[in-house]
């Protein structure tokens, strides 16, 4: 019997994630919090989601899916592909610029390196 993870808050939104938690239950209990309303927690749990799902080899169009499912009974269906390409574009565009950032940052390491 698998156990149910403990609450989640902001910060621990990935691990919560990580260890099966429910997306949904999981937007809930950070919208309670302090300083979230739905919205900026339903942003937060979704683009952990798509980074976690894209990172362990899911097919883009299936993290798409998945993200339209999830709020089928909150969002219109259009409103749900919208949010969906939104999470999305915005995890690769993060991902993007912290790629660029680690090149550009080894490269200057390697440029002021000790000969």
């Amino acid at each position: 019997m698998r156990r149910s993870p403990p609450p989640a808050s902001a910060t621990s939104a990935e691990p919560a994630l990580d260890q099966g938690a429910d997306a949904l239950r999981l937007i809930r209990e950070i919208a309670r919090q302090r300083g979230f309303d739905t919205h900026a927690a339903r942003l937060l749990v979704d683009t952990t989601s798509a980074r976690l799902w894209l990172a362990s080899g899911v097919p883009l169009a299936d993290v798409l899916t998945m993200l339209e499912v999830l709020h089928r009974f909150e969002l219109s269906p259009q409103a749900a592909r919208v949010h969906a390409m939104d999470v999305v574009c915005a995890v690769q565009q993060a991902a993007a610029d912290n790629a660029e950032h680690e090149s550009i940052h080894h490269h200057k390491e390697l440029r002021h390196a000790a000969a």
